[in-house]
């Protein structure tokens, strides 16, 4: 599930929270090759987007909730800075659970065009969101070298972003408990597979040629397991996105982060 939808319904449930999450996770990346800007726009900067348009799928999706802390600790830029349209209604939560902060500017997008489309007919300035490639003729990224952006501030912070967090129905927690833990170690064991082929070099399991070079640069700048799970090990980056959360007004209720896990 998306942490930040799934953060956002914790906070509004506590302890009557039907999902709770287990500190593993699916999904996690860097989004700064993820904002994009027409060709022509002139936008080069995050500092440049203040005062502009963004369209998005949702407000509070875990990339914008990311890029939108990073704009605000980089370069001073708040939410309140920008227009935001959305594509879609918030399809992660039910409606009582989302969290629109006040004070922003929220409208809904032309929902019959394409969002990358806007962006690149003037409609919005910029978008967050999933890209296409190759991208539509006019259209590139804020950030071109963004890989280079990405390793910079992750060398900076110690933050590799999470998107995605694995959650189990409280019933079945509660039901067997005694499965949980098997749960997280099939979970470790298969990464530990995943990562294992990753180092192959008979048997190519992911179709990039030089797959191998990419994970001798990984493990250089992140170590050998840059995808740890647990709290602990994810300090900075949980910290930092709790940070995020709180600062944009997307949690009901200040709780600890741990509490946010089994």
């Amino acid at each position: 599930m998306s942490i930040s939808f799934y953060m956002t319904r914790r906070s509004r449930l506590k302890e009557r929270s039907d999902l709770v999450a287990l500190p593993v996770w699916v999904s996690r990346t860097f989004r700064h090759g993820n904002i994009f800007v027409r060709e022509d726009s002139g936008l080069h900067t995050a500092a440049d987007l203040a005062g502009r348009s963004i369209g998005l799928a949702e407000y509070g999706m875990t990339m914008a909730v990311w890029m939108r802390g990073i704009f605000a600790d980089e370069a001073g830029l708040e939410a309140t800075d920008i227009r935001w349209f959305t594509g879609r209604d918030p399809a992660s939560l039910d409606d009582d659970l989302v969290r629109y902060p006040s004070g922003l500017s929220i409208s809904a997008a032309d929902r019959s065009v394409p969002l990358m489309e806007q962006v690149r007919t003037g409609a919005v300035d910029a978008m967050i969101g999933a890209g296409v490639a190759p991208l539509p003729a006019g259209v590139r990224r804020l950030f071109p070298d963004h890989a280079a952006v990405e390793r910079e501030y992750y060398g900076r912070t110690g933050v590799f972003p999470i998107m995605h967090v694995f959650v189990l129905r409280r019933e079945f927690v509660e039901s067997r408990p005694d499965d949980v833990p098997r749960i997280l170690e099939a979970l470790e064991r298969a990464k530990r597979i995943a990562q294992e082929r990753l180092w192959s070099t008979s048997v190519s399991y992911v179709t990039l040629p030089w797959l191998l070079s990419a994970v001798e640069e990984q493990t250089a700048v992140m170590g050998p397991d840059p995808w740890p799970y647990g709290i602990e090990a994810n300090l900075p980056t949980l910290t930092t996105l709790l940070r995020y959360m709180t600062e944009q007004g997307l949690l009901w209720d200040d709780l600890p982060l741990d509490s946010y896990f089994i």
